[in-house]
């Protein structure tokens, strides 16, 4: 029987590269994604010498032209993960128009830009899952850029799920909570202004991610869901509700 194949952007650090050694331990496939290709090479021998099945694809998920030429060469998918994302936080009076465009252009147009590729590609049964954040849902000030980004993502995964149900394909998002080289100094700050976090903020690690997104989501016959993992605990967040004035 042949193995499923996943990709997984953003694969070489943090919950991407929990991710990956997840999904190779699981007897998945893997494509690793990034744009650090030295990082990527030692992420894809450190998983070939353990005989995982794994291969490797760099490109810059902003740059289209490129990100299109070679996920061009893909002739199937069963799972893509749009992991990879950045932070540039700055308080709305400070935002720079770069921060502001390279946050867009790498978390919500770079999500597009492999995902607009390799839907046509996807096998029966596939799924779409997109990396979301809390910060998308409720917001979070100083993070406008990101903030924004991430909602985009929670907009895109109801309507894909609505355009692609009948293909069969299941599109849900994932929003974490983990301490990850990324995320570390955003809670720093948070921690130094207030304290401490807020209770719903109290973090697990990128491998409790992998692990709730390998084992749990993947699996799932539900579509159109944006999926919570805070440490051990698990659930997901409603649809906004109109209510009347």
């Amino acid at each position: 029987m042949m193995k499923k194949k996943i990709l997984i952007t953003g694969a070489t650090r943090g919950i991407g590269w929990a991710l990956a050694k997840k999904a190779a331990a699981s007897d998945l496939s893997v494509l690793l994604q990034g744009r650090d290709r030295q990082l990527l090479s030692e992420r894809k021998n450190f998983l070939s010498e353990k005989g995982f099945e794994v291969r490797m694809v760099c490109f810059d998920i902003r740059d289209r032209l490129t990100a299109s030429k070679e996920l061009a060469k893909i002739d199937d998918i069963d799972y893509i993960v749009n992991n990879a994302g950045i932070v540039a936080d700055n308080w709305w009076g400070k935002m720079k128009p770069e921060q502001w465009d390279d946050v867009l252009a790498t978390n919500l147009t770079g999500a597009f830009n492999v995902t607009k590729v390799l839907t046509s590609k996807l096998n029966k049964n596939g799924q779409i899952i997109f990396l979301t954040s809390q910060s998308g849902i409720l917001g979070n000030a100083g993070q406008s850029n990101y903030s924004a980004a991430k909602a985009g993502l929670v907009g895109l995964t109801y309507t894909l799920s609505k355009e692609l149900q009948r293909f069969g394909i299941r599109v849900n998002a994932v929003s974490p909570g983990a301490v990850t080289e990324m995320t570390a100094p955003v809670l720093k700050k948070i921690k130094d202004k207030y304290g401490s976090l807020p209770a719903e903020w109290k973090l697990g690690s990128a491998d409790e991610v992998a692990n709730f997104i390998i084992d749990d989501v993947l699996s799932t016959k539900k579509t159109g869901i944006v999926f919570a993992i805070n440490g051990n605990k698990k659930g997901y967040w409603s649809k906004p509700q109109y209510n009347s004035l």
